[in-house]
């Protein structure tokens, strides 16, 4: 997203003196010399970098920016852009040329012919065209999950190692981040594990900008305390546009460089003297030498011709005065530029919090597209957990086994939906439908490989269906209601865990079995709400909940067998009448739940572990809104996809709710609520052996008289000292404080939206004094901020009728089958003594990964449990396998990806762990050598980090794995006799 297609160009310039020799037309202009930038000796290097911003979708779908299609939008196609600049580099070896986005090029690079293939391998050998960032798209930063993060960034930097990769082949050592809107710690970590020395962006709080500028501190080292990383890290001058006014491609209607002093629209004077105005403003607020220009923009050069030859004669201008002016113009690269700079430059200060949130004006924080599309941001995270499930069967597949697709079609998808105008809900509603559509036909693909992998593993001789619409209670397979039912569980996590399957039904007339344990089971039936049927008119009557051991990265399997004569199967679970009055409680093994006898409202927790006789805390919830300001005498700022501005300081309370069931059983309860008007609802389950309560919201259609955001909140009695923390991308959590800035000093202007915060996972609220903390861990990205005392907010859904002048043109106003966008999602409440706090960790795991459920309604199953994890040493709960892919390897061999994480970091008490590479796996065969890669798998370990100290406590195949360190390696297995090769 940008605020304008503008291709720009950013060019040092020098007033040019008179210099016959050059034959330039000029002989007799009188161009004084000027001062050389005060602060700076001797030259300063200019590192000219020609550059496109290719949006992975935004106005447009990714196949109508590729192709250029729908010109009313915008004029042009990113083919094109390719075509021409390979020409112009082709012409010229003097010129240089970066690209980022791989989703395009590699589409590009797949029509060419041997002979361009080749040519393009030269630019890349010879520097003229490099890679930076080198991901699949450019990814948001406050909306993605890491898993998400390291995928996209594989995808598009193995793509490009396998094409280009050879003894001279140098793989991109720059994150090239200028459009997202913020930047997390996280990613800044993330991207030095990968091999990134570099990071760049364009975007920063105005006031921080500001700062930064005054005190030429554009330039720092990023730390990660937690990860033990660093990153220099360059912030943009004037985003990464050019001047006004100098933009030479075909979409600018800037003029272009004229130097014929006959010509009535001769110019090059006062372009000249215009642009070194500028650019010794620039020069004074950046320490080194060298200073980078970025000469492009949004879907630039389309015309590479054009504008490189009007480039060409401003540098040719500029470089004729080097000596008299200070400043010498290259063609350069960032990866040039940042290694000019640390040869150059003294120390730098260091940075370890984050920049969020990003805001451009007093009254214009992006803080409104933490949320904004709610339901495609669920989409999003709930493939995620598809295709990690996808990838852990294919690598478990046998030669033999048959599998019904490939997950190359969704690593795509989720590559593209992870760009920063895809998952952050920003791009046309068109667009998003586009997003949404390449992840269903994605999802459509794995669901075939992970029904057929797993009726191969379980030799299961019917056909095994997956039901994409279990949270809507609808699922094809069971609607029949005249057959048995086989149920195959998968659990992607490499700890056993147990987990509550819900499995919707039309009647209750079936006995569950346990396949594993060749025993019944309990089984608890309870029926739909009126919630779940307006979401979803074809939902079925009833869902059957069982409790289900599941093994490591493995399935369990059992089956609901159909009771033709309906004796013994268990009655459909009733709502008990409640007593106005009395409080209702909720008691689990680990809770007490108290909750308003007329409303269903939540009113207190006790955690009976905590302390000697547990500890009880209030802790309520209400459901708000905040008016989306339409613009007013301070600021004509509307609220819309990027931005959030509340009309008021506080939000409007949306009522009390009405409790309509209490549906008490043995393994969970449940507690139906509805809010007035009848477009919230909401369901908590308190479950019988569960650290945590679930609370399921259902927020929708909103009403269309005005712009509404809506947040849940909860209030505790917990002192929280105006802090609470977030997570960065699902990783490290962060410290925030109410109306502060850790390193600079923040003029509040916009209360609520300056402290809104984005969370991938969970925030966490926490009394020292007590000991208690309160996390809420969400199933995808949301806002929230602690405005109080005790208190944390979520908005879960926005509707808004204006375009908040970002771009977009569009206003957030989401419809689905004619009426406004419904949205359902979960928290998870974990309350606990500070000394538990850990745990939300191992909790936060089961959440992301959720059981992956096919169904058969036909055949004999075999196999009844199956598990990949075959170590004889159990797992620790803070073990995390990210990655688990087979990938191509030489005959008789078999080669995965493995990714492996330390969930827990030391400030949380995390330890080393040890794993055996050689005992871990079971399918493949005998393990005959690994080799260790950055974390994106492009690059040898060797690259990235100093390769003794990453290694000195492993020993042979056991490595270690420090708190919170993720490593990347390739297994290799030998499948029969014949010697490795790897």
């Amino acid at each position: 997203m940008k605020l304008s297609v503008l291709c720009l160009v950013l060019v040092w310039t020098v007033v040019i003196a008179d210099e016959p020799d050059i034959d330039i037309n000029h002989a007799n202009i009188d161009i004084p010399s000027r001062e050389k930038v005060p602060g700076h000796k001797g030259t300063i290097t200019v590192h000219v970098v020609p550059h496109t911003h290719d949006d992975v979708g935004w106005l447009k779908t990714v196949d109508q920016y590729y192709y250029g299609s729908r010109d009313d939008i915008y004029k042009g196609g990113v083919q094109y852009i390719i075509d021409t600049v390979i020409e112009q580099l082709v012409k010229d070896p003097k010129k240089k040329f970066i690209y980022v986005e791989v989703a395009f090029f590699k589409r590009w690079w797949e029509e060419q012919d041997k002979e361009t293939r080749q040519q393009v391998k030269n630019l890349v050998t010879g520097g003229q065209l490099e890679f930076i960032n080198g991901g699949y798209c450019m990814n948001d930063e406050a909306s993605v999950h890491y898993t998400a993060t390291i995928d996209q960034m594989s995808e598009g930097l193995v793509w490009l190692k396998e094409q280009f990769g050879g003894p001279h082949y140098n793989p991109p050592t720059i994150a090239w981040q200028i459009d997202p809107f913020g930047h997390s710690s996280a990613h800044a970590a993330l991207s030095a594990q990968m091999g990134m020395k570099g990071l760049f962006f364009a975007r920063m709080h105005y006031q921080d900008y500001d700062k930064r500028k005054k005190n030429k501190d554009l330039e720092y080292k990023w730390l990660s305390v937690e990860s033990d990383t660093s990153v220099f890290t360059h912030v943009m001058w004037d985003m990464y546009w050019a001047p006004s006014g100098f933009c030479f491609d075909t979409n600018c209607r800037d003029a272009p460089m004229v130097t014929n002093k006959n010509s009535p629209e001769f110019n090059v004077y006062q372009r000249v003297q215009d642009m070194v105005d500028y650019l010794e403003n620039q020069a004074s607020h950046y320490r080194s030498g060298n200073i980078m220009l970025t000469m492009g923009g949004d879907f630039c050069y389309q015309n590479a011709h054009k504008y490189f030859k009007n480039l060409d004669i401003l540098m040719e201008y500029i470089n004729a005065n080097t000596t008299a002016n200070g400043f010498k113009m290259i063609y350069s690269t960032p990866s040039q530029y940042m290694d000019a700079v640390l040869k150059s430059i003294g120390a730098l200060q260091n940075k370890t919090d984050d920049l969020f949130p990003y805001a451009d004006g007093p009254h214009s924080y992006w803080t409104g597209y933490f949320t904004s599309r709610p339901a495609l941001k669920g989409y999003v995270r709930d493939c995620n957990n598809v295709l990690q499930v996808c990838k852990h069967v294919e690598a478990a597949a046998g030669v033999e086994d048959k599998l019904g697709g490939s997950s190359e079609l969704l690593r795509l998808a989720m590559g593209v939906s992870q760009h920063h105008d895809a998952v952050s809900g920003t791009s046309k509603q068109h667009v998003a439908n586009d997003y949404a559509r390449r992840l269903a036909a994605g999802q459509t693909e794995c669901e075939n490989v992970i029904t057929s992998g797993l009726k191969a593993k379980a030799v299961y001789t019917g056909k095994l269906e997956a039901c994409r619409l279990l949270n809507e209670s609808y699922c094809e397979v069971t609607q029949d209601g005249n057959r048995s039912l086989s149920i195959v569980v998968y659990n992607a996590r490499v700890t056993p865990r147990v987990e509550y399957i819900r499995i919707p039904l039309t009647h209750p007339h079936y006995h569950g079995y346990n396949l594993v344990t060749q025993q019944y089971m309990q089984i608890e039936y309870i029926k739909v709400s009126p919630a779940t049927r307006a979401l979803n008119p074809n939902a079925l009557p009833l869902e059957a909940v069982f409790r289900a051991e599941l093994p490591p990265l493995g399935f369990a399997s059992f089956q609901l067998k159909l009771s033709l004569n309906y004796l013994g199967s268990s009655p459909v679970l009733r709502s008990v009448p409640v007593y106005y009055g009395e409080d209702l409680m909720v008691e689990s093994k680990i809770y007490k739940v108290y909750f308003d006898s007329r409303t269903g409202a939540m009113k207190m927790i006790t955690n009976k572990l905590a302390g000697l006789s547990g500890r009880t805390d209030k802790v309520t919830q209400r459901f708000m809104e905040y008016s989306s300001s339409t613009g007013d005498k301070v600021d004509k700022q509307p609220s819309g996809a990027y931005i959030f501005r509340p009309l008021n300081d506080s939000p409007d309370d949306l009522g009390d709710p009405v409790l309509t069931d209490y549906i008490p059983g043995e393994q969970f309860t449940e507690i139906w609520q509805t809010f007035p008007d009848g477009w919230i609802s909401q369901v908590t389950r308190v479950y019988n052996d569960k650290f945590y309560i679930e609370v399921e919201w259902t927020v929708g259609p909103i009403p269309l008289d005005h712009g509404r955001e809506i947040i849940t909140r909860y209030d505790t009695s917990l002192s929280t000292n105006k802090t609470f923390y977030t997570d960065s991308n699902g990783r490290e959590l962060v410290k925030r404080v109410l109306n502060k800035q850790p390193t600079w000093d923040l003029n509040v202007t916009e209360p609520i939206a300056g402290n809104y915060y984005p969370v991938n996972t969970r925030a966490t609220i926490v009394d020292s004094t007590k000991g208690m903390q309160l996390t809420v861990l969400t199933d995808r990205s949301q806002g929230a901020a602690s405005l109080a005392e005790g208190q944390v907010e979520f908005m879960v859904h926005r509707r808004i009728l204006k375009d908040d002048y970002r771009g977009v043109a569009e206003p957030l106003n989401e419809t689905a089958n004619g009426h406004g966008l419904i949205a359902r999602g979960k928290h998870w409440l974990f309350y606990s003594d500070t000394m538990s706090y850990h745990m939300h960790r191992d909790i936060g795991l089961d959440m992301f990964y959720k059981p992956s459920v096919v169904i058969g309604n036909e055949g004999e199953l075999e196999v009844p449990t199956w598990n990949f994890y075959k170590s004889s040493t159990p797992a620790s709960e803070y073990l995390n396998v990210v990655t688990l892919q087979k990938i191509p390897s030489a005959e008789n061999t078999t080669a995965l990806l493995v990714r492996l994480e330390n969930t827990l970091p030391a400030s949380e008490g995390g330890k080393p762990i040890s794993v055996r590479l050689d005992d871990m796996f079971g399918t493949p065969g005998k393990l005959k050598g690994y080799q260790e890669l950055g974390l994106a798998a492009d690059r040898d370990i060797a690259k990235v980090v100093d390769y003794k100290s990453h290694t000195q406590y492993d020993d042979a195949d056991t490595i270690t794995l420090q708190p919170f360190q993720i490593r990347t390696f390739v297994l290799n297995f030998v499948t029969n006799e014949t010697e490795n090769t790897f």
